[in-house]
């Protein structure tokens, strides 16, 4: 092995170890909110459920709460323990585009894009969350590499390392079903070369579609039928400037639009000189390499965009798995102006002096900001200042899992806050406040302190009937809000 390798394995060994610090030493500032509780309930329901969810339609994750289960089962509940989980992949997915980048096109592409990746504010979030976000991107990552080396003839068993993880991606999340046809847009882009390896394309993609085609028989129309999903509908170009500024910035976004310019300049150069070579012969393949990761990079986003014509479902952490193809863009980007000997060098340091900025900035705000619901506050809040044999009302009523994780009572009186959102075809509400007054005078009945902890209200009682109610019949003593999360006391 040279010593230039040597140098670079020991970067990429570096650039792991800032990855694992960066995520690890903020990796419980913020509370849990109700998807990482979710997964902890899901994780530990009975063997019987958990096992139930591989074959129920729909279901998303299952192989996910499964390895949760094991790993909480060793760890345990904490917010640190099991955020580790999710670091671990996280951290994984440095060395896996470092190889990736070297496999597709050279040493320098492939640091850059581990340096990007070690530092997102976008990846650690998603690193430092109770769900599925960095295994899937994981898996990827493993499928891609190994369909490539299967391509350049490496043996069979590179076959099966594309097969098997994304086999396991399919049950880590359902979209990540659209790595089949990423994998084909990507066979023919490294066309003439993996035409050799037909035989085996065949085999795999038949590994990976037949055991899965009588699903088909529900999933179709399930997926062309148009219906409410409770995800706003956004357009093509919506949904593509949001995962720019995620990408570029993390979830708070200082700096902008700078720093999105910025990053996605270098992405657009990044495929302009793999298709147009400013300096020296490029490596023959390339332009092709470069057009496979736009595959990559669009495909998953076309389809989601497509099936939210009918029932939108976009969120931005739904194609994560595709931010690695926008960082080696960035890092051939990166990577061609590094070529130029003199002030090549100087404009790539001034370049990654400002990115990390942007990225040190934003994980620092990530980590000192409360961006989720502070149940662990609120909780903390009412423990202190509640008295036994006060009525708690959940507003909305999904709010109480998360409350009970922090919350140090196992039992105490409560109730699920009113549901008034329900509308008639003419669009009037179904419940009427004369009906909502008495819903609400049966539930509090026979108390005398009333909480109210009222988290995303919109989405049961968007005319607040619930909270005007408390408001006209008792008398609000005590109040505290944090970050997505409101606590009232009212007594009567």
């Amino acid at each position: 092995m040279s010593r230039s390798h040597l140098r670079y394995l020991a970067a990429v060994g570096l650039l792991a170890l800032v990855a694992f610090t960066i995520r690890a030493v903020s990796l419980d500032a913020q509370s849990l909110w109700r998807d990482e509780v979710d997964a902890l309930r899901f994780a530990t329901a009975p063997w019987s459920e958990m096992l139930a969810t591989f074959t129920r339609p729909g279901w998303n994750g299952p192989l996910y709460f499964l390895l949760l289960r094991g790993w909480i089962t060793l760890t345990g509940t904490s917010e640190y323990a099991m955020r580790f989980f999710s670091l671990t992949f996280g951290v994984l997915c440095v060395p896996l585009v470092y190889v990736l980048g070297c496999r597709l096109f050279n040493r320098p592409v492939g640091l850059f894009a581990a340096l990007l990746v070690a530092t997102s504010p976008y990846l650690t979030w998603y690193g430092q969350e109770v769900k599925m976000y960095t295994l899937v991107p994981a898996l990827a990552l493993s499928a891609i590499y190994g369909l490539r080396r299967a391509i350049g003839g490496a043996g069979w068993q590179w076959w099966a390392v594309q097969v098997v993880a994304t086999s396991l991606a399919f049950y880590s999340h359902i979209l990540a079903a659209l790595l089949i046809p990423v994998q084909i847009l990507l066979y023919l882009a490294w066309w003439p070369r993996s035409r050799k390896q037909w035989i085996g394309a065949l085999v795999s993609l038949a590994c990976l579609t037949l055991p899965y085609l009588p699903l088909v028989v529900w999933q179709a129309p399930l997926v062309l039928r148009a219906r409410e999903t409770g995800f706003y509908p956004y357009s093509l170009g919506e949904m593509a400037r949001i995962l720019l500024n995620g990408w570029s910035m993390g979830m708070l976004g200082w700096g902008w639009p700078w720093g999105t310019i910025l990053v996605g300049t270098l992405a657009v150069w990044g495929l302009v000189s793999s298709i147009f070579p400013f300096k020296r012969r490029r490596r023959p393949g390339t332009s092709r390499d470069c057009f496979a990761l736009v595959g990559w990079l669009v495909t998953p986003l076309l389809a989601v965009w497509l099936i939210s014509l009918w029932q939108p479902l976009f969120t931005d952490r739904y194609l994560i798995w595709a931010a690695p193809a926008f960082y080696l863009l960035v890092a051939i980007g990166l990577a061609s102006l590094w070529r130029f000997e003199g002030w090549g060098y100087w404009a790539v340091a001034l370049l990654l002096s400002v990115i990390l900025t942007f990225n040190g900035v934003n994980l620092w705000q990530q980590a000192a900001v409360p961006i989720k619901s502070d149940f662990r506050a609120a909780a903390a809040y009412v423990a202190e200042h509640r008295t036994c044999d006060e009525l708690i009302i959940f507003q909305i009523p999904y709010g109480k899992y998360t409350f009970d994780y922090y919350f140090p009572e196992d039992e105490y009186p409560w109730a699920e806050g009113l549901y008034t959102n329900h509308r008639a075809p003419d669009g009037s509400y179904l419940m009427s406040e004369q009906e909502a007054a008495h819903y609400m005078q049966e539930m509090t009945a026979g108390y005398d302190a009333i909480w109210l902890i009222a988290t995303e209200t919109a989405m049961w009682d968007e005319r607040g009937l619930v909270q005007a109610w408390l408001e006209a019949n008792a008398q609000r003593v005590d109040e505290a809000h944090f970050a997505q999360v409101d606590v009232y006391r009212y007594v009567r």
